[in-house]
């Protein structure tokens, strides 16, 4: 059974990581102590995993296919993969020494003043959500403009300027307002793998009753009148994950922003995010992050 890892962003603002043949991640290599060759099998970025973020994705050269929530992507320089929060995502790279990218993670929290203080942004983000795709092909000029926006980031950061400083901010709302203009990109972009109307539609239905207890094998293959064993099959076909783990994923993703939250008990957030009762909500949590989610509350509560 494939896994899914949760990498929950480091600070409530935003991160820039580049991967390139010029700025290899050494201090992900120092951590795991490993040599790069073992680098693409112990590194979870490149594993089903899901983040309690925005996550964008500027690709810059190689071969890479990007698969999230069913899709399957190939890649070409010029391409943004946008990854909505808690969506299960990797990236499959056939070369590392070839790969280039830039991902930049941005919290909820700063998505939403970023939207609060742009009508026409949250409109083209609203528009993006409506065109099934995860991925924008964004034309040469507006690429360049994405690339030395987050360029001049990375040159303050470096140089020493404060992290959540109104500049650095800016500069990153210019670049989302760049990404999700629908003028910015080319009005198609063909998948690998095509996913059919009614397996979106299945994903909706997911994402609308996922805090509801009953939502389960049987009632969502009775909602689109299949039969259950061949809707098990034909789920994990689609999305490389059965159904009872998909559903479970996201609803420990949504269990551990409320935690971090910090506003009700333990107890009623597994209520509230759809599982029967706490024994059983405690039993996933631990077996998927190794820890209780009491401790999880306490790591967190020590960070800040």
């Amino acid at each position: 059974m494939m896994q899914s890892d949760l990498i929950p962003v480091i600070n409530k603002g935003f991160e820039i990581h580049y991967f390139s043949k010029k700025n290899q991640p050494h201090a992900w290599l120092k951590k795991y102590n490993e040599s790069a060759e073992k680098f693409s099998l112990i590194e979870s970025l490149f594993q089903l995993h899901r983040h309690d973020v925005l996550e964008v994705l500027v690709f810059l050269d190689g071969e890479c296919e990007f698969f999230c929530e069913g899709k399957t992507y190939s890649l070409s320089r010029g391409d943004i993969v946008v990854t909505p929060p808690y969506a299960v995502h990797k990236a499959n790279v056939k070369n590392f020494d070839t790969y280039e990218r830039i991902i930049v993670s941005v919290s909820e929290h700063l998505m939403d003043d970023f939207q609060s203080s742009s009508p026409p942004m949250k409109e083209n983000i609203n528009y993006q959500k409506t065109q099934g795709s995860h991925v924008l092909r964004l034309h040469s000029k507006n690429f360049q403009d994405i690339i030395s926006l987050l360029q001049e980031i990375t040159n303050r950061k470096e140089s020493g300027e404060d992290h959540f400083s109104f500049t650095l901010q800016y500069l990153l709302f210019q670049a989302l307002q760049v990404i999700f203009d629908p003028t910015s990109s080319m009005p198609s972009l063909s998948n690998s793998d095509e996913l059919d109307q009614r397996f979106i539609s299945i994903l909706e239905y997911i994402e609308s009753h996922l805090t509801e207890p009953d939502l389960s094998l049987d009632t969502i293959s009775d909602h689109f009148h299949l039969n259950k064993y061949y809707f098990s099959h034909y789920f994990k076909n689609n999305m490389n994950l059965p159904f009872y783990r998909y559903v479970s994923l996201k609803r420990l993703s949504f269990a551990v922003t409320m935690i971090k939250q910090n506003q009700i008990s333990i107890e009623e957030i597994a209520l509230k995010c759809g599982f029967p009762d706490y024994s059983s909500f405690y039993r996933l949590f631990k077996k998927e992050y190794n820890l209780s989610p009491k401790k999880l509350q306490k790591e967190y509560k020590n960070l800040y």
